[in-house]
């Protein structure tokens, strides 16, 4: 069997699904600059899900984990999907726009994190940010 793959993966300022279409603001992001420390994400992912036609029938779990640079696990999601409606004749790939807002959840501080996406327990795409503090600026 063919494996359903990520196609496109990004942490972004925000993203919405509309009619099959993911529209993505700011994506991209890497940097997470904060002025104190626990402090909220405040960004979303954005996932493209690409599908073979072999796996349309079947329920399927995405997870997503926020670990910190030793992979301690400090948060997660996940969802489930299927079977996907299938028109007859259809025997390409889908692809599934997939939003998970992290906008809440809380870093305890600064350093390097990564999220880890996984589709029925395949690890399948990493995505590494730093958070930071500002630097200080000097009044004049």
């Amino acid at each position: 069997m063919v494996g359903m793959r990520i196609s496109t993966a990004l942490l972004c300022d925000a993203a919405t699904v509309r009619e099959g279409l993911l529209h993505v603001l700011g994506g991209g992001v890497t940097r997470l600059g904060r002025g104190e420390f626990p402090a909220a994400m405040d960004v979303e992912l954005a996932l493209m899900v690409q599908q073979h036609p072999t796996e349309f029938h079947g329920q399927h779990t995405l997870r997503v984990m926020l670990q910190d640079t030793d992979g301690q696990e400090l948060a997660q999601a996940e969802m489930t999907w299927g079977p996907l409606q299938v028109l007859d004749g259809m025997h390409t790939d889908a692809w599934q726009p997939v939003v998970i807002p992290l906008r809440a959840v809380l870093l305890p501080g600064p350093g390097d994190y990564s999220i880890e996406v996984l589709i029925d327990g395949i690890h399948q795409v990493s995505i590494d940010f730093v958070a930071l503090l500002p630097p200080e600026t000097i009044d004049l």
